[in-house]
């Protein structure tokens, strides 16, 4: 039997006890909650306590106003507050006071950051959090200085979905689920760090970290595995669980992370909170040790590749802020080599709060600005360190700081380092120490980029992002291959594209056609192009994906545009760069800075018009929006440019099982060519050819189908499934055979199997009913493909898969349902399934009689499983069941009690008391004062939050059965009063 406590839970104590945390367990000791309201989430004692004890001057008015202000934040929204709790803890607060010297303002710390044995670290289990509506009990809470900064569920690694039920409480805790609200906020304006885990598995995110992007930890640098597992003591294996808790929650990485790896973004949408992921946290902490061995046999600087969408910006972010803490007053120079890029980095800078980054204007501002070494944060183009107009170019580039406190962070160092202005760099700032980011590979023969800035800091890969669902698979897909441009000859291709026309008019046509590029943008091919991009867009691309069209140059951007829009095509817009010398025609047709800006944000939202963004060279690096799915590609791209141009479609987003790049260009025609120069290990993910899932699709369809002799005896095969682990196998299966028709889906490859994917969608909608299973959703198995399930199941007369099953207290809409059923045998299978659902939900309601049901529907499946009992009568029998749950509001009456809340109590005191001689109206009469002494409370606002009350009821409780005529032992006051309690939880609001 799976046992969260004992397989996951106290083993995380016991984790956390050795890490160094104070731990409380209170399945193992009692308690003894401080807080006056269970609304409130700060342990007020604790958190006095410490502000005392880092603050000792502090006088008792100033003690209790940082204590209060801590605590009563009031913000537009839990995020707003969250983040200006973060921005208190972290740069702490302000009190004036007399300290002999008249009144002066001083600094407050929350937290001890310098010594972190300072801090109290707190960890308490089953901590209850009052909400608006119900009371919320994390398995862990992780406390510093009495305040709650990280939230741990977990759960057994023996259950089905130990990941998914873990997230789906900390969304349901957050308020993040659709519906009321079921949560307590009030816990997460704290929340640092929120985690899901359940052993062999763990992954991390913080508050309103979307389900989806959770990730796994998978290195604890600088320790290795070995080391975490002698200091855990373990027997020569280490589970994730205990990586993940040492990674968040060893106290110094916490107080780290709290302080330097964590922002808040300005979204469209609202507020973002970002913290690190563990390549970001593991290549800052290896570039500060590079630093700090600068000199002793280490270049002065290395290379950073993580592979495009894994955050770099950030990582850039997150050690420019440990420099600032770390260095006194040090210069940070943020190089890049487009203004895009730089206008992106400085952005991002700005809406982290980092402070006042400056742009150096001209080439004359970055000079004066590096000279005055004035510790500031500085973001240029790369261009800006070059000559003068008043300089010769043979002239040696002045030196403009030999400080050696100047840090040089180049974002795509693999472009920056181009022709002389990197020496120029070099020489104007000899004692600075310089860090390459990039998205892409090194090449291979290690030119330029690693002579520039030194080995590689540290790495991730394409493999390694791909396996941690940073990002998403790129396939690729050649179309219309006749009009392919890439290794043909022109002639070739202007006869296939002018074919319909004369031998005369062909000459005549091929005077304007000298080029390839000329053929490109020639109006025939862009219209063929045009026709096939709106017939694969309004047919595959399902809402709300969108996608990117790139082009060869202004012109073809513009004529695509004139000729989707000629063809009632998607939503577009045109996104090209302004030059001094365009013609008319193009500069009708540039954006300016507040379109782009416009168009940027529009595409961006998934709600909004706009479908396709019409490029040539802007947004094809830099640009994210993880709602792009597939890129037209009629540009011929190579090496870096074609990497980080294709990364625009990896991006994650819900139900986006991958991108895609639909190529008319023929550039994966020579793929291998085209990316020659980096070493085919680090790039064989890049792009995947769409029929190279042939074989995984195959592989997949028989997994899935071989769980049953005949898909079409539908009902069998429903059954079959009846046995939990044999249901999960198949959910499993299934869906990962649907993901892999959505990818594949509209290739020809897919047809064979779509018969057979929607005979297995209606077992697995079938089966979901069956058994209430709400694990057996639609996640992740592609949008395209959820779509058609959906559809067909229900054309099936199933409920849609994310809807409630027909409970049996909707008597006619159930028994009706059991009607149409085709046999008697499915008729018991439905019934028995359904009653055992209602059991689990209402349970908590009566645990007497509907243990007893759970009993005896047990006894009878075991009967009926034996052959012991028909299956007619076993569907009288569950009928009785059945009967049973629907009439409890009768049975109360009968027994002169008032409804069905009334009956709960009752069974609770018949229970306890079963031993003791007396007979129903005593019980009847002892029931109605308890529930009379318990709705003295229960009718009090927000009375389950306030402590203080229930601890009152429980009292009152107890003395009503004090002054009971029925003489009751010590034990059975202990136990009937516990039960009130509970039942009082679970009755009353």
């Amino acid at each position: 039997m799976p046992d969260e406590y004992a397989e996951s839970e106290r083993p995380a104590l016991e984790a956390l006890q050795r890490l160094g945390w104070d731990v409380l367990d209170q399945q193992q000791a009692n308690w003894a909650d401080p807080r006056e309201t269970q609304s409130s989430a700060v342990l007020e004692p604790r958190l006095r306590k410490a502000v005392k004890r880092l603050n000792p001057w502090l006088n008792e008015n100033n003690l209790n106003k940082a204590v209060r202000e801590i605590q009563q934040v009031a913000g537009t929204s839990t995020m707003d507050e969250n983040e200006q709790i973060h921005e208190k803890l972290v740069r702490h607060i302000s009190v004036e006071q007399d300290r002999g010297n008249g009144k002066q303002h001083y600094t407050v710390q929350y937290i001890d950051y310098e010594n972190p044995e300072n801090n109290d670290f707190f960890a308490l289990n089953q901590f209850r959090v009052a909400g608006p509506v119900e009371v919320i009990k994390p398995d862990i809470v992780l406390f510093v200085n009495g305040i709650p900064l990280g939230v741990v569920e977990c759960k057994s690694p023996q259950i089905p979905e130990p990941k998914s039920e873990a997230l789906d409480q900390l969304s349901r805790y957050q308020n993040e689920r659709k519906g009321e609200a079921e949560g307590a906020e009030e816990l997460f304006r704290y929340n640092q760090f929120s985690v899901a885990t359940w052993m062999e598995g763990a992954v991390m995110g913080t508050y309103r970290t979307p389900k989806d992007q959770y990730k796994p930890w998978r290195d604890a640098y600088p320790l290795e595995d070995d080391e975490l597992i002698d200091r855990f003591d373990l027997d020569g294996y280490l589970p994730d669980q205990y990586r993940m808790l040492y990674a968040l929650f060893e106290p110094e990485r916490l107080l780290d992370q709290l302080r330097h790896y964590t922002v808040f973004e300005e979204s469209q949408s609202g507020t973002i909170k970002m913290v690190a992921r563990y390549q970001q946290y593991r290549a800052v902490r290896k570039a500060l040790e590079r630093i700090d061995k600068r000199g002793q046999r280490e270049a002065n600087g290395g290379v950073v590749w993580h592979t495009q969408g894994s955050g770099k910006s950030l990582t850039m972010l997150f050690l420019a802020l440990k420099l600032r803490r770390l260095e006194d007053d040090p210069t940070l120079v943020l190089v890049t080599d487009r203004r895009a890029l730089n206008d992106q980095i400085h952005a991002t800078f700005e809406r982290c709060g980092f402070p006042n980054p400056k742009k150096a204007r001209s080439i004359e501002d970055l000079r004066e600005r590096l000279q005055y070494d004035a510790g500031e944060t500085i973001t240029t183009l790369i261009h800006k360190f070059q000559t003068t107009d008043d300089e010769d170019d043979d002239d040696e580039f002045p030196v403009l700081s030999r400080n050696e406190n100047i840090y040089v962070m180049a974002d795509e160092a693999h472009r920056t380092q181009d022709k002389n202005l990197a020496n120029n760099m070099r020489t104007a700032l000899p004692n600075a120490f310089y860090v390459g980011f990039t998205g892409t590979p090194i090449e291979k023969d290690e030119v330029n980029t690693r002579r520039t800035f030194g080995n590689y800091i540290d790495t991730y890969t394409i493999d390694q992002s791909l396996d941690d669902g940073a990002t998403v698979e790129i396939l690729y897909q050649g179309r219309l291959a006749d009009i392919h441009l890439e290794g043909e000859t022109l002639d070739r291709l202007f006869d296939r594209i002018f074919s319909d026309k004369t031998e005369e008019e062909k000459a005549e046509i091929q005077k304007r056609y000298a080029r390839t590029q000329d053929l490109a943008e020639a109006q025939p091919r862009i219209d063929r192009v045009a026709l096939d991009i709106v017939e694969h867009f309004e047919e595959e691309v399902p809402q709300p994906f969108k996608g990117m069209v790139v082009t060869t140059s202004k012109e073809a951007a513009i004529r695509y545009k004139e000729t989707l829009d000629s063809l009632n095509g998607p939503e577009s817009r045109v996104v090209i760069s302004e030059g001094h010398n365009d013609p008319e025609q193009i500069k009708q047709w540039t954006p300016s800075g507040s379109e782009k800006s416009q168009y940027k944000e529009s595409f961006v939202d998934p709600n909004s018009e706009v479908e396709l963004l019409i490029v040539c060279d802007m947004l094809l690096t830099g640009f994210d929006a993880p709602v792009a799915q597939v890129m037209y590609l009629d540009k011929p791209l190579r090496e870096h440019s074609l990497l980080q141009a294709i990364a625009r479609v990896n991006r994650p987003f819900e139900e986006k099982t991958h991108g895609l790049i639909i190529d008319y260009y023929g550039v994966s025609d020579e793929l291998k060519e085209a990316l020659a120069m980096f070493s085919s290990r680090d790039v064989e993910r890049a792009m995947v050819p769409v029929k190279d899932k042939q074989e995984d699709l195959e592989a997949a369809h028989n997994r899935a189908v071989s769980f049953f002799d005949d898909l079409d005896a539908v009902e069998k095969c429903v059954q079959s499934l009846e046995p939990d682990d044999r249901r999960i196998e198949f959910k499993n299966a299934f869906k990962r055979f649907s993901k892999l028709m959505d990818i594949v889906l509209p290739d020809p490859m897919a047809n064979p199997y779509r018969d057979d994917l929607e005979q297995l969608s209606t077992i697995y909608g079938k089966a979901k009913e069956r058994y209430r299973d709400e694990t057996m959703n639609l996640e992740g198995a592609g949008a395209k493909v959820r779509e058609l399930i959906q559809d067909h199941i229900t054309s099936q007369g199933i409920e849609i898969l994310n809807d409630e099953p027909v409970s049996i207290m909707d008597e006619v809409e159930f028994d009706a349902r059991l009607e149409d059923l085709e046999s008697d045998e499915a008729r018991a299978s439905e019934m028995q399934n359904a009653i055992k659902h209602e059991i689990n939900v209402r349970f908590d309601e009566d645990p007497v009689q509907y243990g007893s049901l759970k009993e005896r529907l047990e006894e009878l499946i075991e009967k009926y499983r034996e052959g012991r009992l028909s299956e007619q009568g076993t569907i009288e029998e569950l009928r009785t069941l059945m009967e049973e749950i629907r009439s409890r509001d009768k049975a109360a009456r009968r027994k002169g009690l008032r409804g069905e809340t009334d009956l709960s109590f009752y069974h609770a005191v018949e229970d306890v008391l079963d031993e003791h001689d007396f007979g129903e109206e005593d019980f009847v009469e002892l029931t109605a004062e308890l529930v009379g002494t318990v709705e003295k409370f229960v009718t009090k606002v927000e009375w389950k939050e306030r402590t203080h009350l229930q601890n009152t009821m429980r009292k009152e409780v107890t003395g009503q059965l004090y002054r009971s005529e029925i003489d009751l032992s010590a034990e059975e006051r202990r136990e009937l009063t516990n039960r009130v309690i509970e039942l009082a939880r679970a009755h009353y609001q």
